[in-house]
């Protein structure tokens, strides 16, 4: 495509044509999603679009960067000169990464039409990429090395993403037929309560455990051991690796 690529036609941008296929996703999931309806959504010819992107698939990167174009991350922080583990000093990065933990999960239970289709996909357009960076200067300024930052940054995105995919599907049919969380929750426990306790003594008088915590619980208690196994990987690093 060369140049054609880079330039405007008919007054239509790649951020327009991204921002009209998130739409699509988002009210239509991946079936409504085509080439033709989104040049029905930003007004021009289905050929006009092959000015900007080659197929479908550009479109769903296009889209991708556009999932994180409002997307409310915490400011990255700034290095400290006192060192990462002074007192008042950059200790308090897992505060930080808890609230954008909460927040891209709050983000993308908003989007989960969108998030089925795109979590997962790697289309590092500057909106992601802005993300990306400020997620990755909190870590190395708390003290993780360069390699450990990129891992956790992966992690980290991955496992929200993978969260939100979990949450947002009906728990059992007795949901899909349009019971409530809470009454479909409360049904798997009834359920797991009657088994037999002498083929399963651990799942009846656990039972409530199972099934009992709400996903908000779920998501702190998984957040929290996450974190714990990143901080040994910043105690260990190396002056140099810290800096």
């Amino acid at each position: 495509m060369g140049t054609r690529h880079k330039t405007a036609h008919a007054g239509v941008t790649r951020e327009d044509l991204a921002d009209a296929a998130l739409r699509l996703l988002e009210r239509d999931g991946a079936k409504g999603l085509s080439m033709r309806k989104v040049a029905a959504e930003v007004g021009v010819q289905a050929a006009s679009l092959y000015w900007h992107v080659r197929d479908k698939e550009e479109l769903l990167d296009l889209a991708c960067d556009a999932l994180w174009a409002d997307f409310d991350a915490p400011p990255p922080h700034t290095t400290d000169p006192a060192g990462p583990h002074s007192p008042g000093g950059t200790d308090d990065w897992r505060p930080q990464v808890a609230v954008l933990a909460r927040r891209l999960r709050t983000h993308l239970l908003t989007r989960t039409n969108a998030a089925r289709v795109l979590v997962g996909r790697f289309a590092p357009g500057p909106r992601w990429l802005d993300r990306m960076e400020s997620l990755i200067a909190t870590l190395r300024t708390a003290g993780f090395d360069g390699r450990d930052a990129a891992d956790a940054t992966y992690l980290l995105g991955t496992w929200v993403q993978g969260f939100v995919l979990h949450e947002s599907v009906p728990m059992s049919a007795a949901e899909q037929r349009g019971a409530s969380p809470s009454e479909a929750t409360a049904l798997a426990r009834r359920e797991l309560e009657e088994l037999s306790g002498e083929r399963y003594p651990n799942v009846v008088a656990l039972a409530g455990d199972i099934a009992g915590p709400d996903m908000d619980t779920r998501f702190e208690f998984g957040l929290a051991r996450l974190l714990d196994g990143l901080e040994p990987l910043r105690a260990t690093a190396t002056p140099k690796q810290a800096e």
